[in-house]
């Protein structure tokens, strides 16, 4: 169900032309489940807690027995149904790690009951800021096979600029103490990598420095939630600017020309795409968007971080206590993330690195007056980055080839 300005009539028009051309819905293959609807932190810029969105605030604090169970069967059902043989199950928060590891066993006896026998592949992964990680937590983790991503924007006095607590006061410094622990033997093992949100008014080496000195094999840079009604940091004047390419291009060449083993997902799924490949976010590329929220009360949800658009925007009106996860995927809310240029505006449907860029993250394309029927607020900045990532990989593999011509 489509809802406020998300309306743009031209738009809407559009897309019921075109999803008729969908003969079959994507079916979901990644879920993520809001297992905790609170934080221990007050980052200032969280899209739940502090953005335009105020539905949390009726979400119970955790997701209770009879909806993990449900939300679990409802899983399995959908995944039987159509033939999907791995699934991807992060738990997120809030901070998910609020209830314990009592809590998580709980849930993921729970899930491991349900599809006994399935033959589905689960991958679990948890969403955490990291403070309240134990070795308790990590034994359990190991045991279980589930992995731990961690939030963390750089060097402390880079990640305290917006990670606070509910006091205002810095966090790196206990974070730091638990990513000593988790950052060895033998919890590395599950250790996922990080997520980082880009601030460009500080050194990229500095901050990629820091985060390679934790040995981590991965890092997922993000573009901060921001649209044309509130446009991103250094893009308030000239939209046109280029400060977030500026910012990554940096850390791209730091990167690429060190070979590093460090996967940056964005980075990745750019030459992913390049090489004819499927990317590795839902930001990037044209690939069908095959994941869904759930809430803890058992809300579904197309996408979490529209909460940064307008009051409601995630809002689908669906349960998981009434509604199967096929009634979901066939909502217009979420067959428009599967429908590759023909959901996107007239100028990106002309521009020539489309099938790379893919629009740009849903969010990003926010207006109040087009609604997302607009090109992603960093649209110079994806098409300078991919522009530049194509250079340097044409150049490498230009390179390699030359080396193995004798004449």
């Amino acid at each position: 169900m489509l809802t406020g300005s998300f309306c743009n009539f031209e738009f809407l028009t559009n897309l019921i032309e075109v999803t008729v051309k969908i003969q079959k819905f994507v079916p979901f293959n990644i879920f993520l489940w809001k297992i905790s609807s609170r934080c221990n932190l007050n980052c200032k810029y969280c899209y739940v807690y502090n953005s335009v969105d105020s539905l949390w605030r009726e979400q119970p604090r955790f997701m209770s027995e009879p909806v993990v169970r449900q939300t679990a069967r409802r899983m399995r059902e959908h995944c039987e149904a159509h033939n999907v043989p791995n699934v991807s199950l992060n738990f997120h928060g809030g901070e998910p790690l609020l209830g314990g590891v009592k809590y998580l066993k709980e849930i993921v006896a729970i899930i491991d009951e349900t599809f006994a026998g399935s033959g589905i592949q689960l991958d679990l992964g948890l969403q955490s800021n990291g403070l309240l990680f134990t070795p308790e937590i990590g034994d359990f983790f190991l045991e279980r096979d589930l992995s731990i991503g961690i939030s963390l924007d750089g060097p402390p006095e880079v990640n305290d600029i917006n990670r606070v607590d509910h006091r205002g006061q810095p966090t790196s410094a206990k974070l730091e103490e638990k990513l000593a622990l988790l950052t060895s033997a033998p919890y590395e093992l599950i250790f996922g990598g990080f997520l980082s949100v880009i601030n460009t008014t500080v050194d990229p080496i500095a901050v990629i420095e820091y985060l390679l000195s934790f040995n981590t094999a991965n890092i997922d840079f993000l573009l901060p939630l921001n649209n044309h009604d509130r446009r991103p940091p250094a893009k308030e004047i000239d939209a046109d600017a280029t400060p977030y390419a500026d910012w990554l291009i940096q850390i791209f060449d730091y990167w690429f020309y060190r070979h590093t083993n460090t996967r940056i997902r964005i980075f990745d799924s750019i030459i992913r795409l390049l090489c004819g490949h499927s990317s590795l976010v839902e930001a990037i590329g044209l690939d069908p968007v095959a994941l869904i929220v759930i809430e803890t009360n058992g809300s579904l949800e197309a996408v979490d971080t529209l909460k940064t658009t307008f009051e409601g925007a995630t809002k689908l009106e669906y349960n998981v206590g009434e509604h199967d996860f096929d009634t979901v995927a066939k909502d217009m809310a979420v067959r428009s993330r599967q429908l590759g240029a023909d959901a996107l505006c007239q100028k990106c449907k002309e521009c020539p690195v489309v099938d790379i860029c893919g629009g740009g993250y849903l969010p990003h394309r926010y207006s109040s007056e087009r609604g997302f029927d607009n090109p992603s607020v960093y649209c110079a900045d994806i098409a300078k980055l991919i522009r530049h990532i194509h250079a340097a990989v044409a150049g490498e593999l230009n390179k390699q080839v030359l080396e193995t011509v004798t004449v």
